[in-house]
């Protein structure tokens, strides 16, 4: 598959930049308990390193009890965690302690009743595996200390090896080699005022399949190879997403050119689009979210949610063969 067979489509991304400039952001979406909750520094960076760490593929996590979904539900476990100074968030403990007796208590973190048997998260050994191999990157490379680690980057992405991207990737949850997961975790360390990029014309985009999904759904990307397409349509497994997922980076960023809006809050934008009035449910087909409340109008400040706010402009508003778009199945703990 040559990588041509995916293009961005400039005109359409201009379209939408036009769009996100008449948007206002709440203010309190950045200000949440999560990333400005009165904990000790250390404690903070642990909860988010972790946290992003086993953040993938998270369709089926959910708590009926606090009626939150995947991200939300992580937030809230993780804060938790912090709160009590779980030994889910000690590297010390997360490096010498038994797999299956962190994989139990993982479990029954995220099950509503405390019992690991009825938890929702999936993928539990897998995720364990990547706490566990952060936990020795940390130890390895800055004595157990998240502090020292971001210190060590000197507010740089790169940096002759030792810049936050470089370091990362180091670590297996975080070696995406188009950074989704290191990129997310920049972006919270920004919101929680922990980190200040210093070449931020390094940043590369999040891209996950919310994201992807979208973004082939406005228009933004086109695709041009009949056989990879009708395998997007039908969502059928592929062997590899890199071609989608990086023209779907390249158009967030003229997005972001053609905006002025910082490249990192273009995740708060489509991401929550995708999550609520973008999925198998569709705001503009469905006339509602699947998301209540719904994400997108969470962080957007929009006055009434009858309709998307990018439909005069969305490419698949009204074609059902743009709609029926999805993101590349791929198996990976990327994103």
């Amino acid at each position: 598959m040559q990588e041509s067979s995916v293009v961005v489509d400039s005109n359409q991304c201009l379209a939408i930049s036009n769009t996100l400039l008449l948007m206002e952001f709440r203010e309190g979406f950045t200000r949440r308990p999560f990333l400005n909750h009165p904990l000790k520094k250390e404690t903070r960076l642990a909860m988010l390193f972790y946290a992003v760490a086993v953040c993938h593929q998270t369709r089926s996590l959910k708590s009926a009890k606090s009626n939150l979904f995947g991200w939300d539900y992580i937030e809230k476990v993780f804060l938790n965690l912090a709160r009590r100074k779980s030994a889910l968030i000690s590297p010390s403990s997360l490096e010498l302690d038994d797999e299956h007796q962190i994989a139990k208590a993982l479990g029954s973190a995220f099950a509503d009743d405390g019992n690991a048997l009825n938890t929702t998260l999936d993928r539990i050994e897998e995720r364990v595996g990547l706490m566990k191999d952060l936990s020795r990157f940390l130890n390895h490379v800055s004595g157990g200390s998240f502090t020292h680690l971001i210190e060590k980057t000197e507010g740089l992405l790169y940096n002759n090896g030792s810049g936050f991207y470089e370091l990362l990737e180091k670590a297996e949850a975080f070696g995406d080699p188009l950074r989704k997961k290191s990129s997310f975790l920049l972006k919270l360390l920004i919101d929680s005022g922990l980190f200040r990029i210093r070449d931020a014309e390094n940043y590369i985009p999040i891209m996950d399949y919310h994201m992807q999904r979208v973004l082939l759904r406005l228009g933004c990307i086109r695709i041009n190879d009949l056989e990879l397409l009708e395998a997007i349509r039908k969502r059928s497994p592929l062997h590899t997403d890199q071609p989608v997922r990086k023209a779907c980076i390249e158009a967030v960023n003229e997005i972001s050119r053609y905006s002025g809006i910082e490249v990192w809050k273009m995740n708060d934008i489509f991401w929550s689009l995708g999550r609520s009035c973008c999925n198998d449910t569709m705001l503009c087909l469905d006339a509602h979210c699947s998301k209540e409340p719904c994400t997108f109008q969470t962080i957007v400040l929009i006055p009434e949610h009858k309709n998307c706010s990018f439909e005069s402009v969305c490419s698949g508003y009204g074609r059902e063969e743009t709609r029926l778009l999805w993101e590349p199945i791929v198996e990976t703990h990327y994103y």
